[in-house]
Formats: C-alpha cells, structure tokens, sequence
C-alpha cells in the first residue's frame, strides 16, 4: 500500500510509503484524505500498476515526484 499526494496548486503527483513522516494525519481545509478538495487530496491506494494508472490519467498534466523522504 501507498499514500498518493494530488497537488493541485503544484500540479504534482507524489507517491509515499505507509510510514512516510510526511504523510498527514488528517484532512485540512483545503486538502482530503481519501476524498478531493479544492487543492487536493491524500489517496491510500494498492501498489498495483491499474491504481497509479488511475491517478495518472486523471490528471496527465501533473508531473509525477518521488517523495525524498521515504524514497518512493
């Protein structure tokens, strides 16, 4: 399993491991967890390839980073 970071502001998608430090705790005003919101969301997803696709398709303009700290 992974958590999928959109970024809507910096039209990124990150990948994180479970037990990433960066991953937060709970939604905010602006970014979900396990929903969007106006700049976001955080996705726990499956490691299989159909789920990035998913993530990928729906948002082809966005590039797609590497968390530096987990290193996924």
């Amino acid at each position: 399993m992974f958590w999928i970071n959109i970024d809507k502001p910096t039209k990124t998608i990150k990948m994180h491991q479970t037990d990433c430090k960066y991953i937060v705790k709970k939604e905010t005003k602006y970014k979900g967890l396990e929903r969007e919101l106006r700049d976001g969301g955080w996705f726990l997803i499956d490691a299989s390839e159909v789920a990035q696709q998913f993530f990928y398709y729906s948002y082809p303009d966005f590039e797609r980073k590497r968390c530096n700290a987990c290193n996924h």
